[in-house]
């Protein structure tokens, strides 16, 4: 089966944590993350310069993956914040290719995420003004939203991976 996994939380959060942790006791699973393509493009995390070409592209690639893969057993997960239907809707509209889609989000204190956005990489650091902002804007998810997605999870403050394993 080929699946494909939309994170959606806030940055700071530990969406690319969640990803590697699940890569790493799942096999067959390819990450597609925002900031690392974004640093691809601009040659910076935090540069927006081309966001067209990010968004391009990760897509691109998450398709890419769905089509080569010979073993029918695939997971793909597209890390990026994802804070608003809008953005869940147009994943749904682009990716092909999946059998089963899984819409998961991630959920913490605004304390927790400030701390943890502190503790990155100094060049993954995003601003504290940023973040909350993002913190204040999150979407949950609609109705239409929910409809093209055939699992939805949220979790919140720290993942329970015995939870998850069988996704």
């Amino acid at each position: 089966m080929k699946s494909f996994i939309l994170l959606s939380a806030v940055a700071g959060c530990g969406k690319s944590t969640w990803s590697k942790m699940y890569a790493g006791r799942h096999r067959n699973v390819k990450i597609v993350s925002s900031d690392e393509i974004r640093k691809e493009v601009t040659g910076g995390y935090q540069i927006f310069t081309g966001e067209e070409e990010v968004w391009r592209r990760f897509f691109d690639y998450i398709n890419k993956y769905a089509e080569e893969d010979t073993t029918n057993d695939l997971t793909v997960i597209a890390d990026a914040t994802n804070l608003k239907n809008a953005y869940r809707l147009r994943a749904l509209e682009k990716v092909k290719g999946f059998d089963r889609k899984v819409l998961i989000i991630l959920k913490k204190p605004l304390d927790v995420i400030l701390r943890q956005n502190q503790l990155r990489e100094p060049d993954k650091v995003v601003p504290e003004e940023v973040v909350r902002n993002m913190y204040n804007s999150m979407e949950e998810p609609s109705d239409e939203v929910l409809e093209g997605f055939d699992e939805y999870c949220v979790y919140y403050k720290t993942f329970d991976y015995h939870k998850f394993k069988n996704l």
